[in-house]
């Protein structure tokens, strides 16, 4: 690098600019202008006459401010400082946009005396040394870029990059994965880059897929923490401005944020954003039971919700008869949700086989947080009506277990595939559809969308909407008449389910899990007249304003947590004239 002349426009321009600093008695700020100056060109007399002037005059206006307070002193030396950082950094990106790359990095130089935490400081820095080609310094400073920012994308590429070029393989896959969770998902493109060096540096590293998966996990996590660390920062200072009540301590944050961690990995929450996850870690507690207790008791009041993490618990419910198993709970299985949907008491006893650690989430306040955060709601009744619709989905099947199938089974179900539903589009006034909807609580644009995206179907009596194992793509609601919803039993016959009146909604299940139909639906004792919604409708429904959609899956859950005690109670029933047998399904 050549030493530029006075004449240089670059230097010139430097030292007009510190001279009006100075001219505004701003002369700290100039003070670093001339001494950059002097840099450039050392050999400059009238640029030293000038940094001794105003040093001179820097300590007149220091005694000056003697009298002043001192926190507020250091404030104002914080903010200049802040200032002048902010405007080097600047200048250094103009010299190293111009290819002058050693100007540059003297500005990032006096810039990080100013600033010594700016991660914007270092990842320039690590640029301009990856472009000089000196990877080990480039390395340095934009590892120390990450730890100050640890959500910039294009700092943890470059890393990989870099780390990729040092023949540091298990340092650059880190760095590209992280870069990888970090990508926006509309960014395809980029996305299969870095799926292709992750490859690469697997096969480098001679490494098998889970080695992959575990340092995905593992970064994925890094990342999750640091994220939540912000959130317990924002929840601080929104308390300390009055916005909000925080009475949590450092101890606890610990704890919520091992909480929240844990949640992460759990499938029934996989959909929610990281911030809904810290939220509902707020409401959690930590519970440990032996075995050969309870964690809640048949018929005893309660709307708290719980998570299995470790251990079995068995639903069982307790008759005169004795006690019959519903469900075996593994590790992930989340319990006791039905009550909280339907504010009901409980269903059956939870009882403990082997030592179990769950996590409790306080259904009061749980309930709180999703009506007054429509879009946590949205999600949190999202999941509960997945996994209660799987529930039921399992229970139905247990009714196979009953009996032995027989030789005519298939036969049977070959005629019934015959038998096709008698049905004809019908035109029903727009105020009855909407009446109907009214019935159920629904209002707004949700009553909207139903009323003018749903199809009307008129079934003759005994027709059927579905059969078993037929594909799913429709939820029904009933307008007129009455719907049977029934399972063929081998060895058994045709089992009722439920009968359904004017507002029920059914058909929902095959739509959540695409999965096959599992049992009947036609018209009972009469006409049937229903309302049918696609896949895409119910799609448009959830994407309506959060508080519609929220009521909308609140009803789904209503119908479908109904329906399940209901089967749960036809359960019990078979057992008891089935001489008691022992069954269990695994949830």
């Amino acid at each position: 690098m050549t030493d530029p002349t006075p004449a240089s426009p670059d230097l010139a321009e430097l030292i007009d600019l510190a001279r009006r600093f100075a001219d505004r008695k701003l002369y700290d700020e100039a003070l670093d202008l001339f001494q950059l100056a002097l840099r450039l060109d050392p050999k400059d007399l009238g640029l030293r006459l000038s940094i001794a002037r105003l040093r001179k005059l820097q300590k007149l206006q220091t005694r000056r401010r003697d009298g002043k307070d001192p926190a507020e002193a250091a404030r104002d030396e914080m903010r200049r400082n802040s200032i002048d950082a902010s405007h080097f950094l600047g200048l250094a990106w103009l010299y190293a946009e111009k290819g002058e790359e050693f100007r540059a990095l003297e500005c990032l130089e006096i810039a990080r005396a100013k600033d010594a935490i700016s991660p914007a400081n270092f990842k320039l820095a690590g640029r301009i040394h990856y472009r000089l080609q000196d990877y080990d310094t480039a390395a340095a400073h934009l590892r120390k870029a990450l730890r100050f920012n640890p959500f910039d994308r294009e700092g943890a590429e470059l890393l990989g990059q870099i780390e990729y070029e040092r023949k540091q393989y298990q340092s650059a896959m880190a760095a590209t994965i992280d870069a990888f969770l970090l990508l926006p998902s509309t960014d395809e493109e980029r996305a299969i880059r870095l799926r292709r060096r992750i490859r690469t540096l697997r096969h480098l590293l001679g490494w098998q897929s889970p080695q992959v998966v575990a340092l995905f996990r593992d970064r994925e996590e890094l990342l999750h923490i640091a994220f939540d660390r912000l959130e317990w920062r924002r929840e601080r200072f929104r308390g300390a401005e009055g916005l909000v009540e925080t009475t949590a301590t450092p101890a606890e944050l610990g704890g919520r944020l091992s909480i929240a961690a844990r949640l992460r990995r759990a499938h029934v929450w996989a959909h929610f954003t990281d911030e809904q996850i810290f939220k509902i870690s707020a409401v959690v507690t930590e519970e440990e039971h032996e075995p050969d207790t309870l964690v809640f008791a048949n018929n005893s009041e309660g709307i708290d919700l719980y998570l299995l993490e470790e251990g079995e618990i068995s639903i069982q419910r307790p008759t005169p008869y004795g006690t019959f198993s519903l469900a075996l709970l593994k590790p992930g299985a989340l319990f006791g949700e039905v009550s909280f949907i339907s504010r009901g008491t409980r269903s059956g006893d939870a009882a403990v086989l082997k030592p179990s650690r769950l996590m409790r989430f306080q259904g009061q306040q749980l309930g709180e947080l999703a009506e007054s955060w429509a879009e946590f709601g949205v999600q949190l009744y999202w999941g509960l009506w997945h996994a209660v619709a799987g529930k039921l989905r399992a229970t139905n099947e247990q009714l196979k277990s009953f009996f032995t199938p027989d030789q005519q089974t298939e036969n049977f179900l070959r005629l019934r595939r015959g038998r096709g539903a008698s049905l004809d589009t019908v035109e029903i006034a727009p105020d009855d559809k909407l009446r109907l909807f009214q019935e159920q609580g629904l209002s707004g644009k949700e009553l909207t969308t139903l009323a003018n995206f749903s199809r009307e179907l008129r079934f003759d009596p005994g027709s059927y909407l579905f059969e078993e194992g037929d594909e799913g793509h429709e939820l029904y609601v009933v307008l007129e008449g009455k719907v049977l919803i029934s399972k063929y039993i081998p060895g058994a016959g045709e089992e009722a389910l439920a009968i359904l009146e004017r507002g029920d909604f059914f058909g929902e299940m095959s739509l959540i899990d695409g999965e096959l139909r599992s049992a009947d639906a036609r018209a009972h004792g009469g006409p049937l007249t229903v309302l049918a919604l696609d896949q895409g409708t119910i799609q448009e429904m959830l994407s309506l304003d959060p508080e519609a959609a929220l009521d909308f899956l609140k009803l789904l859950c209503r119908l479908v947590a109904k329906r399940l005690r209901e089967i749960d109670e036809k359960v019990v029933g078979w057992r008891i004239l089935s001489g008691g047998r022992s069954h269990t399904a695994s949830v």
